[in-house]
């Protein structure tokens, strides 16, 4: 009787030890499959099949290779960037440096009026025209690249004369891009980047005295930049979650307000409040009509309740 028992569980643990063979073979051979095809998908789908498996720690080491070689490249365009940032919860480290140093170069926006016109995902050419309260008008373009690099810009002056400059920018796979040169008729400035021990780019010189200083918190949110322009003059912006909120320039302060757009899930910038102490001295408000890609076509600008400007905007993706 005891041969018997021991025969059954003998027999028992050859066939336990067989499933745990076949399911070892099945797992190697899809994990060498992941392997040959390389992408984020297949890596994926190994994963969801053998979460626990035996070679889960490398499966997702190489998935998050994958996903860095998709988005942490010189051909990566703004949207797919953008998608991944904005739907992916646990997304790999590297790709936010990467989309950060990217939307952080300065070339994302221009001053006019001392008004700051945004152009974060913006790509293709960019036709502005600026109506000013006395009637008179202003009409610029704008070129972006696939990354949302302004490339060039053609800025008509107060007195007409239109001003063109051209920009290129530096690339490399641990950083991304960085304005590399600013180039018109009148001047060509070069710039260069510094990073900090993460990869963060957290100055950019130019070789005409001018730079920009980045602060980033703990999570690697912007929290302040700096900009010294050739003559010494600074501004310095304070940031929250991604959003201007508070401007020093000149022995001035402003402080920034938003309304978030229900259509689009963004924030849009209401009014700016110049402060004296905790006085409102001056307020300028912006009225806008958005696209259904976030973008404003029509912002209406007014200083003290009195029309200021209006700007409108048509997109060539």
């Amino acid at each position: 009787m005891m041969k018997r028992v021991f025969l059954i569980a003998v027999l028992a643990c050859m066939a336990m030890g067989a499933a745990y063979a076949q399911v070892n073979e099945d797992e190697r051979t899809a994990y060498n499959r992941a392997i040959e095809t390389g992408t984020v998908e297949a890596w994926q789908s190994f994963l969801a099949d053998y979460p626990s498996g035996h070679y889960v720690e490398q499966a997702r080491k190489l998935r998050d290779a994958a996903i860095v070689n998709r988005y942490c490249n010189e051909k990566v365009t703004l949207e797919s960037l953008t998608s991944y940032i904005d739907t992916v919860r646990a997304f790999e480290p590297r790709v936010k440096l990467f989309y950060s140093n990217l939307v952080n170069n300065p070339t994302h926006s221009y001053r006019i009026e001392h008004l700051d016109v945004g152009f974060n995902g913006c790509t293709g050419r960019v036709n502005e025209t600026v109506v000013m309260a006395d009637g008179s008008k202003r009409n610029n373009v704008f070129y972006f690249n696939s990354q949302g690099l302004l490339t060039q810009s053609v800025i008509q002056g107060s007195k007409g004369v239109k001003t063109m400059v051209d920009y290129s920018y530096s690339y490399d796979n641990l950083h991304g891009y960085s304005l590399k040169q600013s180039k018109s008729k009148a001047k060509t400035v070069n710039y260069a980047p510094m990073f900090d021990a993460s990869d963060r780019r957290v100055t950019i010189k130019g070789d005409n005295g001018s730079r920009q200083d980045y602060t980033f918190n703990e999570n690697g949110q912007l929290t302040k930049l700096v900009i010294t322009q050739d003559k010494g003059d600074k501004r310095t912006l304070l940031y929250k979650d991604g959003y201007i909120i508070r401007e020093e320039v000149g022995g001035r302060a402003f402080r920034y307000h938003y309304d978030m757009d229900s259509a689009t899930g963004k924030k849009f910038l209401i009014a700016i409040k110049e402060l004296n102490g905790n006085d409102v001295v001056h307020e300028r408000t912006f009225d806008y009509d958005i696209d259904t890609h976030g973008r404003y076509t029509r912002v209406a600008v007014a200083l003290d309740g009195k029309p200021q400007m209006t700007i409108t905007r048509s997109y060539s993706d």
